[in-house]
């Protein structure tokens, strides 16, 4: 018998940094009241094959970032602590601010955002739809199932490329912006709704040149 008796060990952080929280339910709320009186489309400029995507007002976009800038400047710390960096300021900026309502059929095909960071909040995932995700018998992402991608997949598992999500309302999703991800589509007669952004850093050029 081995005279080992406990293995301490670490582990080499490989790959993005992805951040997972939950938002406020008093951000939820304001979002969900004011993406009731949208009537701007955002679909143009936009990868989801959704009929229901609305560019929020300058002035709920100016109040959601200023609402989360905390929530920005721990994503900021953990990314710089899991890729091993310094911390060092950056100055961020918002591109954009928009409401997804994704119904039976929608889907968003694999693909990537503009900017530097993006993020995706789940603000109403009705219970019926966890109900499909049970019943579905496939081997890819359940219906309505957030999918990260990272090259391509493997198997046998010598490698984890991707990872499956389960939004949850509430959910808060923060990820730099070429990561891929999709959505999977899903068959029951509800409305989930989301809301995703773009960030990008405006000092760049003040910052080490292989710092990003």
């Amino acid at each position: 018998m081995s005279k080992i008796k406990q293995v301490d060990y670490g582990h080499i952080n490989w790959g993005p940094f992805v951040m997972r929280t939950k938002m406020p339910n008093y951000i939820i709320k304001r979002l969900l009241t004011d993406g009731k009186k949208l009537k701007e489309t955002y679909n143009h400029r936009l990868a989801g094959h959704l009929d229901n995507q609305f560019l929020y007002s300058n002035k709920t976009q100016n109040w959601f970032y200023k609402e989360i800038q905390p929530i920005l400047n721990a994503y900021r710390d953990g990314h710089c602590k899991y890729h091993g960096i310094d911390n060092l300021p950056v100055e961020l900026s918002f591109d954009d601010l928009w409401i997804n309502y994704m119904k039976a059929g929608d889907f968003n095909p694999i693909h990537t955002h503009g900017g530097d960071y993006s993020f995706v909040l789940f603000v109403d995932v009705p219970k019926k739809l966890t109900q499909e995700q049970i019943d579905y018998e496939g081997t890819s992402a359940k219906p309505g199932m957030l999918m990260f991608e990272f090259t391509q997949q493997a198997r046998p598992k010598w490698a984890t490329t991707g990872t499956i999500v389960q939004p949850q309302p509430g959910d808060f999703f923060m990820f730099p912006a070429l990561l891929q991800h999709w959505v999977a589509p899903f068959k029951s007669k509800i409305t989930r709704i989301s809301v995703s952004g773009n960030m990008r850093i405006e000092n760049k050029d003040k910052l080490p040149h292989d710092y990003f």
